[in-house]
């Protein structure tokens, strides 16, 4: 009876773990980034991180995982990958803006 116990126990652990869902994380802007990129690159990448939230958004939304990860750990470990996915995204965006300014890109997208 114990080890069927500790077999059941073991077996949510590794459930829990596969539950939770991972989005990865966007890297800081780096220096090297900051003195090469062009105006034009700025953009593409504020359009890659614009196109990371939403695919953070699309995968977050209720699977079968959920069901697991509710399980397991309430879903606050799905919540908070979320969270942290979207925030580097946001922090990047951020520092990108910034750059765009500092490099007085123009709003106009056809440059």
């Amino acid at each position: 009876m114990k080890n069927i116990i500790i077999v059941i126990t073991v077996g949510m652990v590794f459930l829990q773990g596969c539950a939770t869902k991972n989005y990865g994380r966007q890297g800081f802007l780096s220096s090297y980034e900051q003195e090469s990129m062009t105006c034009r690159e700025i953009d593409l990448e504020l359009a890659k991180m614009r196109g990371f939230i939403e695919y953070v958004n699309k995968e977050s939304e209720f699977s079968g995982k959920d069901v697991l990860a509710i399980l397991g750990d309430l879903g606050i470990g799905n919540y908070m990958e979320k969270e942290a996915a979207i925030e580097s995204a946001d922090n990047r965006m951020v520092a990108l803006n910034d750059l765009k300014g500092r490099k007085q890109c123009s709003t106009n997208r056809s440059q």
